[in-house]
Protein backbone atom coordinates (compact mmCIF):
# COMPACT_ATOMS: atom_id res chain seq x y z
CA UNK A 1 0.00 0.00 0.00
CA UNK A 2 1.62 3.15 -0.78
CA UNK A 3 1.27 5.65 1.08
CA UNK A 4 -0.95 7.59 -0.92
CA UNK A 5 -3.28 4.73 -0.44
CA UNK A 6 -3.83 5.09 2.93
CA UNK A 7 -6.21 6.54 5.45
CA UNK A 8 -5.15 10.19 5.72
CA UNK A 9 -4.04 10.16 9.16
CA UNK A 10 -1.82 7.20 8.35
CA UNK A 11 -0.35 8.65 5.67
CA UNK A 12 0.87 11.95 7.65
CA UNK A 13 1.90 9.73 10.54
CA UNK A 14 4.20 7.57 7.60
CA UNK A 15 5.41 11.49 6.57
CA UNK A 16 6.45 11.64 10.37
CA UNK A 17 8.14 8.61 10.12
CA UNK A 18 10.15 9.03 7.37
CA UNK A 19 11.23 12.36 8.34
CA UNK A 20 11.55 11.72 12.32
CA UNK A 21 14.40 9.07 12.83
CA UNK A 22 14.18 8.97 16.54
CA UNK A 23 10.78 7.85 15.76
CA UNK A 24 11.72 5.53 13.26
CA UNK A 25 14.28 4.09 15.97
CA UNK A 26 11.46 3.63 18.00
CA UNK A 27 9.12 1.60 15.58
CA UNK A 28 12.08 -0.58 14.54
CA UNK A 29 12.38 -1.26 18.44
CA UNK A 30 9.31 -2.94 18.42
CA UNK A 31 9.73 -6.54 19.84
CA UNK A 32 6.96 -7.87 17.75
CA UNK A 33 3.80 -7.18 15.36
CA UNK A 34 1.38 -6.69 18.11
CA UNK A 35 4.08 -4.04 19.94
CA UNK A 36 4.86 -2.20 16.84
CA UNK A 37 0.91 -1.63 15.91
CA UNK A 38 0.34 -0.71 19.79
CA UNK A 39 3.46 2.00 19.50
CA UNK A 40 2.18 3.57 15.99
CA UNK A 41 -1.47 3.99 17.19
CA UNK A 42 -0.09 5.64 20.68
CA UNK A 43 3.00 7.55 18.38
CA UNK A 44 0.10 8.99 16.04
CA UNK A 45 -2.11 9.90 18.61
CA UNK A 46 0.75 11.91 20.14
CA UNK A 47 1.10 13.69 17.47
CA UNK A 48 -3.07 14.57 17.48
CA UNK A 49 -2.95 11.58 14.54
CA UNK A 50 -6.43 8.78 14.71
CA UNK A 51 -6.49 5.79 12.98
CA UNK A 52 -6.62 2.46 14.40
CA UNK A 53 -4.63 -0.67 14.81
CA UNK A 54 -6.54 -2.19 11.98
CA UNK A 55 -5.59 0.70 10.15
CA UNK A 56 -1.89 -0.32 10.79
CA UNK A 57 -2.36 -4.21 10.68
CA UNK A 58 -4.31 -3.70 7.35
CA UNK A 59 -0.79 -1.27 5.64
CA UNK A 60 1.58 -3.69 7.53
CA UNK A 61 -0.66 -6.52 5.26
CA UNK A 62 -0.72 -4.43 2.09
CA UNK A 63 3.12 -3.46 1.96
CA UNK A 64 4.03 -7.28 2.80
CA UNK A 65 2.19 -8.17 -0.33
CA UNK A 66 3.56 -5.78 -2.01
CA UNK A 67 6.79 -6.60 -1.23
CA UNK A 68 6.38 -10.49 -2.26
CA UNK A 69 4.36 -9.90 -5.34
CA UNK A 70 7.17 -7.69 -6.71
CA UNK A 71 9.22 -10.48 -6.95
CA UNK A 72 6.60 -12.89 -8.39
CA UNK A 73 6.69 -13.93 -12.39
Amino acid sequence: MSPSALPPSLAEFHRHVVHDAELLERLAAAGDADAFVTLAVAAGAERGLVFSAADVRAALLAARRTWIERNVP
